[in-house]
């Protein structure tokens, strides 16, 4: 009976000791952090504690080891997938130059400082500046809180992190590859082949193999996670066979894999999941083991330790400082920068442990280094925290924008197979600063039915909420029962705010006249937010590029700016080129507008002569890779034209495998533009310049008729006017609602701007046109007006009518009067002369 409870020190009952693991995994970062302790250091101190140093219940034996060299890889995999390659490639020069000053001082300093002064080899010498020289993002938490994480130094620091990796586990390969007796030419000759054979490899296959297993295996429950972590330890042996650290193959594996694993996604989430909960912790206790508790209380192991952290102080003080006035960074953004990379961690460790089995290191020096990474993880957090605030209170100081405005997402649900599609969608375009949820909904159809119809709704919900959990994502399911399913979408829409709606379609029409069905349609005239029709055909993580079309006179809709932070974003996730398509004449403007939207990436902008040939364009530059987006417009909107409500329908039928996203900007948002360019109104609109009672003609002689009873246009030569407004339109149809054209011109024949309004209460038929013609708006500018207020102008024009009932009110008006007061009633911003 007596002998149940004997448990003989290290304990090896199997069941005890992952009992014990757990427990310390559970509650040693929960003590350490009550002590203002990063829960990694406290889970390497719980390892001395529990480890053959100290109190030694558990012994570092094979399954220990085991474990921990499975969570050292697992960390090092983990670093590949998190670093973010968009925010590199932007900052690609700073970042490069930033994480190369910052490895390479701290080399430099330890190769002197161990060799001159403790006495190493040039091998542990140059080991130790790898340990030195890299850094972890352990204070990344604490930026991303305060909201600085899109700050150029933070941003340039976290794409140093890529440099400083990769250069301390280069170091680690050809120090480790030395380890031998022949290391003759001939045995470097065979390293740098196996070398080149093994990354031409990984280069090679594993972005292919990523992006077929996503795009062609219909997973379920957890393969594709199986499937990274059978990649990661598959390419981390091949590495080992080519004689490199198996956690540079790690390594290797999460960068190549990067770009298939959003941010935000199901599966970063449960790769994150189990390496913070299990691997990990395993790797990091097991390190704690290798401390040497008997040896602290020698003066060696301190000297070691202060010298190991004045190495770190030294070197990445001196690198952030020139950096700091390189780039003119603010003094506290060159603390941030300074604190960001102190703390070792991640790379330090997998360099020690390999060090340390390889015969670099003895366990004074591990348990220095345990000692540094200690004090390196309670000063580096400190700085940014400190620091960080005032960099956050100068973020907050700088001109807002409409991009910054809060975002509520809305997922109307009603087909099982997309809704996941739909999700990621919702994940990738949801700006993490707002701390708002994705809010899924299922509208019911009122009626006998309408109980099992919400119990397939409620059916539908909790799978996505399951989706969301998994994503750590929160989510805020809805469920609306009306008679109507686009008035149901639309009364969540009020009651909830939303600012976003990420709907999905399937790519076919109730009739030819409807853009995409009956709800649908109804649904973009029912509410004024940002739609986001979407017709996925793959996963949303093997996009290799985004295909961003842009009609002309697009990025003037108040809309564009949110709508365009959404694609960013999503970009920004998916990790894919940005390629933006315009015609020829709005190219300068669309980049222009473009660029100064958050979040900052880099994109390339491909050009069309005219907004007609984006289908042969489509023709010959699509792949099967790409997501194509098209920035569609709202009927009565300034870029709205007949041919874009067909062009989802065309793109479709004509591209049936291509997946497309057809985005209608907000309508209720305040122009940028209109606060950027500080446009007073038009103060414009004049009866003598409105023309009643036009008759049936040739579309030059009409425009003639209704600008030449202007006293400024006496003994002018009306043919060279009309023809330059005809040529303005030549490749975009005038007519920006049924009934309704509009023409613009810059001209040096008017001294102000000058709006002319020409109505017919008869149907005119006019070859531009789609539709009769009742009313013709003609805006003139002077040639000093700049191109952004004359484009404001033209977007403040058409906004004086809607379609429908204005368009009704005007053909019918009795007189000039009457037609003035009509377009002004609920315009406020335009002035009557």
């Amino acid at each position: 009976m007596n002998d149940r409870f004997n448990f003989p020190l290290p304990f090896e009952d199997p069941v005890l000791i992952f009992a014990l693991v757990m427990l310390i995994i559970l509650l040693a970062p929960m003590f350490f952090k009550k002590m203002k302790i990063p829960g990694l250091v406290g889970l390497i101190l719980a390892g001395t504690v529990v480890g053959p140093g100290l109190l030694g219940l558990i012994e570092r034996d094979f399954t220990i080891e085991l474990l921990g060299t499975v969570g050292l890889l697992y960390l090092m995999f983990m670093a590949g997938l998190s670093i973010d390659l968009n925010r590199f490639e932007k900052l690609r020069g700073k970042s490069i130059g930033f994480g190369t000053l910052s490895f390479v001082i701290p080399q430099m300093a330890a190769i002197y400082v161990g060799t001159q002064m403790l006495g190493y080899s040039m091998s542990t010498s140059l080991l130790l500046g790898s340990i030195v020289g890299s850094h972890t993002l352990l204070a990344y938490p604490i930026v991303e809180r305060l909201g600085i994480t899109k700050n150029t130094g933070v941003t340039m620091s976290m794409g140093g992190t890529l440099v400083t990796d990769t250069l301390s586990l280069g170091v680690l390969a050809v120090v480790a590859g030395s380890v031998g007796d022949d290391l003759g030419t001939g045995y470097w000759i065979g390293f740098g082949t196996s070398v080149a054979i093994f990354v031409a490899a990984a280069l090679i296959i594993l972005p292919r193999l990523g992006r077929w297993f996503f795009r062609n295996i219909q997973y379920e429950n957890n393969i594709d996670f199986v499937f990274m972590v059978a990649v990661l330890f598959t390419t981390a042996f091949f590495a080992e066979l080519a004689g490199l650290a198996p956690i540079i193959g790690a390594f290797m594996a999460g960068l190549l894999l990067n770009r298939l694993v959003p941010g935000t996604g199901t599966l970063m989430s449960r790769i994150q999941f189990v390496g913070n909960a299990l691997f990990i912790p395993f790797f990091l206790i097991s390190v704690g083991m290798l401390v040497d508790v008997r040896v602290l209380g020698s003066l060696e192991v301190w000297v070691k330790a202060l010298t190991f952290s004045g190495l770190v102080f030294f070197g990445k003080g001196i690198a952030a400082l020139i950096v700091r006035y390189l780039f003119k960074f603010s003094n506290e953004e060159g603390f941030v920068i300074y604190g960001l990379t102190t703390p070792q961690s991640a790379a330090t460790l997998a360099v020690t442990l390999v060090g340390f089995e390889l015969g670099f290191f003895d366990t004074t020096a591990v348990n220095a280094v345990v000692i540094m990474i200690l004090i390196t993880c309670l000063v580096g957090p400190w700085l940014v925290e400190k620091y960080g605030r005032a960099v956050a209170v100068q973020e907050e100081e700088k001109p807002y924008e409409a991009s910054d405005a809060p975002q509520r997402i809305l997922v109307p649900l009603a087909n099982p197979e997309t809704s996941d599609a739909l999700m990621d969608i919702a994940f990738m375009v949801r700006d993490a600063k707002f701390d708002q949820p994705i809010n899924p909904l299922t509208v019911a159809r009122d009626g006998a039915d309408m109980e099992a119809q919400v119990a397939r709704g409620e059916k539908m919900l909790s799978h996505a909420v399951i989706h969301a959990a998994a994503a750590a994502m929160p989510v805020n399911p809805v469920t609306r029962v009306d008679f109507n399913i686009a008035k149901g979408i639309a009364r969540a829409v009020n009651e909830m705010r939303i600012t976003n709606i990420i709907i999905g379609w399937n790519g076919q029409t109730s009739t030819k006249r409807a853009v995409f069905g009956s709800i649908l349609d109804q649904l973009l005239k029912e509410v004024d937010e940002m739609v986001m029709v979407s017709k996925i055909e793959k996963p949303v993580n093997t996009f290799k590029r985004i295909l961003v079309a842009i009609p002309p006179f697009a990025a003037l809709e108040n809309g564009f700016s949110s709508s365009m932070r959404s694609i960013k974003l999503m970009a920004e996730q998916i990790g894919g080129d940005l390629e933006i398509v315009a015609t020829d004449d709005r190219e300068s403007f669309v980049k222009k507008r473009v660029k100064n939207i958050k979040p900052d990436l880099d994109f390339k902008c491909a050009v069309i002569a005219q907004w007609s040939d984006l289908v042969r364009w489509l023709d010959t530059n699509r792949t099967e890779d790409d997501l194509f987006i098209l920035v569609s417009a709202r009927e009565g909107s300034l870029s709205w034209r007949p041919g874009l409500d067909r062009l989802p329908r065309v793109i479709s039928q004509k591209y049936p495998e291509l997946s497309f996203i057809t985005v209608y900007p907000s309508e209720s948002e305040v122009s940028v533009l209109h606060q950027a360019t500080g446009y007073k109104g038009l103060e414009m609109i004049k009866p003598e310049r409105v023309t009643l009672g036009l008759q049936q003609n040739s579309i030059d002689k009409i425009l003639e008729e209704i600008i030449r009873r202007e006293k400024a246009f006496e003994n002018i030569d009306f043919d060279r006017i009309t023809k330059r407004l005809l040529d303005n339109s030549a490749d975009y149809t005038p007519e920006v609602m049924p009934g309704v054209m509009l023409f613009e011109a810059h001209t040096s024949k008017v001294e102000e701007q000058m709006l002319f309004v020409g109505i017919s209460e008869k149907e005119m038929n006019v070859e531009q046109t789609a539709n009769p013609v009742h009313i013709i708006l003609v805006l003139l500018s002077p040639k000093f007006v700049k191109v952004d207020d004359h484009l404001q102008a033209l977007n403040a024009a058409v906004k004086l009518i809607r379609p429908g009932n204005d368009v009704e009110i005007l053909k019918n008006a009795k007189n000039q009067h009457e037609v003035v007061k009509a377009l002004t009633a609920k315009k406020p911003p335009l002035a009557v002369n």
